[in-house]
């Protein structure tokens, strides 16, 4: 709790950008001044610049929609947009934007060409791993010919426009957003790179140019508002005046674009603090256990990724981590790292909370040995405010649904011979299920916020610095019988979730549990039947969710074990252990 407290009272950090993400975007644009990654886009002979070419014709994406109504948003994706956040352009991909007619992925020439020699080690050679996954990544879209990404051409890229010279990259990279907005006038084009000075380019020439963060800030906002507002924050003035109400879209598929659109923020950001904070206890602690030998000992060497780390912490839990920290800990960082591998692949509402939940709990078990040059406090804040700001979505997403399905059955119901009548049915009738879900979980949650809460209060009651201790229990005795009580509760909850888990569960298990939940003091909010706990735990997404929490049940079960061990004599010999076994019987 004063761990939660001190991270609480922080004010929020700015998140920066991760180092190697910094150096390659640093080292291209040096590149690109120094012109050492200029290249002709045209072949040696010269023949393409002798052709007249009908762009508007000939161009391959010409036939995909040119007319005065059509209004597409083209994002051209600068090199180290691919490079550094090629999730989040695999996102983008499949993202439908409320107001645009479609959302299509320019890839100028130009990067083409960089992210091949980086492919080749010629340029950031350190960079060659994340130029290999990018360049499959656009093979793979263009073979699939899906229609939302398109490749500038070289016809395209060797025109002359507006008598720019091409002096380098970066106008090249500028020229391609120049002539999509020629090609499409009543499209949007926006710029993305985290290359400050080529946003600055494309400002000052008309062009639209936001970096990763701006652009999935401004597109999640979009799909999330899309009730609030007619025409896309994003557009142009131009395309203000020409807006027309966007229509209610019975698809859920773009609400999920949108929520994808934040999930992967979510994740960069998580990636962003928990690996600062995890690199730092891993260098600390291997320090510690090796000494000057500790870079030698690691299992990989930096730069690292999370994924990276969290091998790491798997790989040396043993010899370094396991030495200082409960064993049981090992099974958090595992559910970190195969929810992260998770997420790498599928984005979805319950990985990510699943991410920050364990990240939570692992950062809050470190904290008790260091606070790591006051590393693991920021971390903690920005943990706690990820999850804050899932807990919002999701709460303004199911309240956005219950209006639309409330909208909607007003509208059904006003074709009947008996308005008024549905309209009486209606307001009497429950919840919609999946609210009715939520809110169960919601309970089963303060339920264990309740435990946790309990156990911290007898932890520091017992502790060897009991006289210095904030806890609300008044003596000794009293936590004492208060941990007997507790350990009681959670041995009966545990195993009734572990019954529930079992392949071959049935109703009788889960309503084990709910006599349980309804047994002890600890729990006095369950508005719930056992029928309606059996519905919400039989769906997958729930189940998953019990399987987090049995783990962390059980890691408290361990713990509470410990304590009582560590103060078991004490208590013996004033006589409290015959008193809480004539409690018992």
């Amino acid at each position: 709790q004063s761990f939660e407290t001190l991270c609480s009272s922080m004010g929020p950090e700015s998140i920066q950008d991760t180092d190697q993400e910094m150096q390659i975007v640093e080292e291209l644009h040096a590149a690109r001044v120094g012109k050492s990654v200029d290249l002709p886009v045209v072949p040696p002979s010269g023949e393409l610049m002798s052709m007249e070419i009908d762009l508007v014709e000939d161009d391959v994406h010409s036939s995909a929609a040119n007319t005065d109504s059509d209004k597409k948003l083209l994002i051209v994706i600068d090199t180290n947009i691919l490079m550094n956040h090629l999730k989040f352009v695999r996102i983008l991909k499949t993202t439908e934007i409320p107001g645009f007619d479609g959302l299509v992925l320019i890839i100028p020439w130009v990067v083409v060409q960089e992210l091949d020699r980086m492919k080749a080690g010629k340029l950031l050679k350190h960079a060659q791993h994340k130029a290999i996954p990018a360049v499959h990544f656009i093979n793979d879209s263009l073979r699939n010919q899906d229609g939302t990404l398109w490749g500038q051409s070289i016809q395209l890229a060797s025109q002359k426009l507006y008598g720019l010279s091409d002096e380098n990259n970066d106008d090249r990279v500028l020229k391609c957003c120049l002539q999509y907005q020629d090609l499409f006038p009543c499209s949007l084009v926006i710029l993305c790179t985290d290359d400050r000075n080529l946003r600055n380019k494309g400002l000052i020439s008309g062009v639209k140019s936001l970096s990763k963060e701006e652009l999935s800030g401004e597109l999640y906002n979009l799909s999330l508002n899309t009730d609030a507002c007619h025409q896309p924050c994003v557009s142009k003035q131009r395309l203000k005046a020409e807006a027309t109400p966007v229509e209610e879209r019975s698809d859920e598929k773009s609400k999920n674009s949108g929520l994808s659109i934040l999930l992967e923020r979510i994740i960069s950001d998580l990636e962003k603090s928990l690996g600062t904070a995890l690199s730092s206890i891993l260098e600390t602690e291997m320090k510690i256990a090796f000494g000057n030998l500790w870079m030698e000992m690691l299992y990989l060497k930096p730069p690292w990724t999370l994924i990276h780390l969290l091998q790491c912490f798997k790989k040396h839990w043993l010899a370094v981590f396991g030495l200082v920290m409960e064993k049981n800990l090992l099974l958090t960082v595992e559910s970190l790292y195969e929810n992260l591998c998770r997420a790498n692949k599928a984005v979805d509402f319950t990985t990510v909370k699943f991410l920050l939940q364990d990240s939570k709990s692992l950062l809050q078990a470190f904290s008790t040995r260091s606070n790591y040059d006051g590393i693991l406090p920021q971390a903690f804040a920005e943990v706690n405010k990820l999850l804050q700001t899932c807990t919002e979505v999701k709460t303004k997403r199911s309240l956005n649904s219950s209006e639309n399905a409330v909208s909607k059955k007003q509208e059904d119901s006003s074709s009947m011979k008996s308005h008024n009548q549905e309209i009486t049915v209606f307001s009497s009738s429950p919840l919609p299920q999946p609210n009715r879900h939520q809110e169960i979980w919601s309970i089963l949650e303060n339920l264990w916020i309740t435990i946790y809460q309990n156990s911290t209060d007898v932890f520091q009651r017992l502790g060897s610095n009991s006289t210095l201790t904030t806890s609300k229990i008044a003596s000794f005795e009293e936590a004492f019988i208060c941990l007997q009580k507790l350990m009681a509760a959670v041995k009966d909850i545990l195993e009734g979730i572990q019954r529930i888990l079992a392949p071959n569960s049935n109703y009788q298990d889960v309503e084990t549990l709910y006599n349980f939940l309804i047994k002890y003091e600890v729990n006095k909010s369950v508005t719930f039947t056992a029928q309606e706990l059996y519905d919400c735990v039989s769906q997958t997404e729930y189940r998953e969710k019990l399987t987090i929490g049995c783990r962390q049940l059980f890691e408290m079960e361990c713990t509470m074990q410990q304590c009582n061990a560590s103060v078991y004599m004490e208590a013996k010999n004033r006589g409290w252990c015959e008193d809480m076994l004539n409690y018992r019987t």
